[in-house]
């Protein structure tokens, strides 16, 4: 199966930035996250064995009590990496 790419906006509830934050920084699929300004709080690179995996991790942020919202987007192509 072929590695799936997703970035990952997540809006926290207010003020619990910090435990959202260490929650992703645990997770496997997070190649990378980023505390940002703008629409999101958090940015997550993230990567999966292909689109079930990534349904899973979404559905189970989207259950930890601190988060309001996600929006993905897949990948689907790199253009520059590293």
């Amino acid at each position: 199966m072929e590695e799936l790419r997703a970035v990952i906006g997540v809006k926290t509830r207010d003020g619990r930035l910090g435990e959202v934050s260490k929650d992703l920084s645990k997770r496997e699929e997070v190649i990378s996250a980023y505390v940002v300004t703008g629409e999101f709080d958090i940015i997550a690179i993230c990567k999966f064995d292909g689109t079930v995996g990534l349904e899973r991790f979404v559905k189970e942020v989207l259950q930890w009590k601190y988060v309001e919202r996600t929006t993905t987007f897949v990948v689907l192509n790199i253009v520059k990496e590293g």
